[in-house]
């Protein structure tokens, strides 16, 4: 009987003890009983029943046959000589040869390079069509006919600039240019059209979707289904889910550059107490903060970002060292406010989340430009001869009416214009350098 009938039918009879059922559908749910007939042809009160869900069988093929060659398991990928991309893998078990698969991951097309060499590696040299543009390779064993199953995927990217098709500037305050003051574009996040992602030479990047909002988190990073938060309800999503969509609209080639983090080290309160009082009794509470929770919500972030946008190149700004440790500060507010160890302090943490920004992007296979963005800041911090950083800035008169001014003015302790350029000719040199060289993840 199967499930729904209401009445037992006779699936088979038989003489001996044992009996094979035939023709039973994989997934459906089978009860049987035996009732045993005598010799008067009567049959006796039926056994206790048994319930029955039977298998599918295995595709044909899936089962190795004798002599088909193992699985290419260990597939990797490193640059080679003028710009090709080297493969390499461990024998398999009885293959006689071996195809190699190429998939741009920006367009999903896929080619299958023509070599069936019994040799374990392989020198590919893209086409000029797949500069720039992030492969995955598989390998796939052959004997004769038979083929294993693919390796696991092994991805590099092809030297040089593709033709980026879109570019999203997200993340916080820094890199929404919040540092050039007001009246800013978007009033809600504080961010001006002279972001140092909009002074990214056009002969390298197009026009970006300028996203970044003052204030981000990493959870209005993350996508909306998967964690993350909205920074503003009117915004239409997560920044991620902003990235996505445009994706599902225009597949290609794409740039992502962002800086995250410095607000979930709780940056802002924490320059507070240092301004009002003495921080630097929270030296180990704000490092313990950093280092754990910090790194965490950077590695859910940064994982996120990648399988959102696996063909993409992504550009990971760091923070520079914020104030000059200079005995005595130019800036009079600081000189009253904060003590040459407040101000190390201060830069101290925010080396520390360059650290784990850091880290944590090649962890998750995107491209830090942390340590660029520090070096270029120095002898240009906060309270300096030749500050890229502002002071702290009182009510912005330029704020629009209607505008609740902010006090002091948003714009503190953020780059101010040649803070921002400084940040674009990072990212342009970091950008150049970038795609000179053949990249493994």
């Amino acid at each position: 009987m199967t499930a729904g009938q209401k009445h037992w039918r006779v699936a088979a009879t038989t003489r001996s003890t044992a009996r094979t059922i035939k023709r039973l559908r994989a997934g459906n749910a089978y009860r049987f009983r035996l009732r045993f007939r005598g010799a008067n042809g009567r049959y006796g009160r039926p056994g206790r029943s048994v319930l029955v869900r039977p298998k599918a069988r295995p595709p044909v093929g899936s089962t190795p046959a004798p002599g088909a060659p193992g699985r290419v398991t260990d597939l990797r990928a490193r640059p080679a000589a003028n710009g090709g991309i080297a493969l390499s893998w461990s024998a398999a078990a009885r293959a006689t040869g071996y195809v190699v698969q190429r998939v741009d991951v920006s367009t999903g097309q896929a080619d299958a390079l023509a070599d069936v060499s019994p040799t374990t590696t392989r020198v590919d040299a893209p086409p000029a069509e797949l500069a720039g543009r992030w492969l995955r390779y598989r390998v796939i064993a052959r004997a004769g006919a038979v083929a294993a199953e693919a390796s696991p995927p092994a991805e590099a990217r092809a030297v040089g600039l593709p033709g980026y098709v879109a570019y999203y500037a997200l993340g916080d305050s820094y890199a929404a240019g919040t540092g050039l003051g007001q009246p800013y574009d978007d009033q809600q996040c504080a961010r001006s059209n002279r972001m140092w992602g909009a002074l990214i030479p056009r002969s390298l990047v197009p026009q970006p979707a300028l996203i970044a909002c003052s204030g981000a988190q990493t959870v209005d990073v993350r996508l909306s289904d998967a964690g993350g938060e909205p920074q503003h309800p009117d915004l239409g999503g997560t920044q991620l889910d902003l990235v996505r969509r445009g994706l599902e609209a225009r597949p290609g080639p794409t740039l992502v550059t962002l800086s995250i983090g410095g607000n979930d080290a709780q940056f802002v309160p924490q320059f507070t107490r240092c301004v009002v009082g003495d921080c630097t009794a929270d030296r180990e509470t704000e490092t313990a903060l950093i280092r754990g929770k910090v790194r965490r919500d950077l590695d859910a972030t940064f994982a996120q970002l990648r399988r959102t946008a696996p063909g993409a190149d992504v550009l990971v700004a760091g923070y520079p060292r914020l104030f000059s440790e200079d005995a005595v500060p130019r800036d009079p507010v600081f000189a009253l406010s904060l003590t040459q160890a407040e101000r190390k302090l201060a830069n101290e943490w925010a080396e520390q989340v360059n650290t784990e920004v850091n880290q944590s992007a090649r962890a998750h296979g995107l491209h830090p430009v942390t340590d660029e963005v520090m070096a270029a800041f120095v002898g240009h911090g906060a309270g300096g001869a030749d500050p890229w950083i502002n002071p702290v800035l009182p009510a912005d008169p330029a704020t629009p009416p209607g505008t609740t001014p902010a006090v002091p003015a948003t714009a503190s302790i953020h780059p101010n214009a040649p803070g921002n350029q400084a940040y674009a000719d990072v990212m342009t040199a970091a950008l150049q350098a970038y795609a000179a060289e053949v990249r493994v993840r």
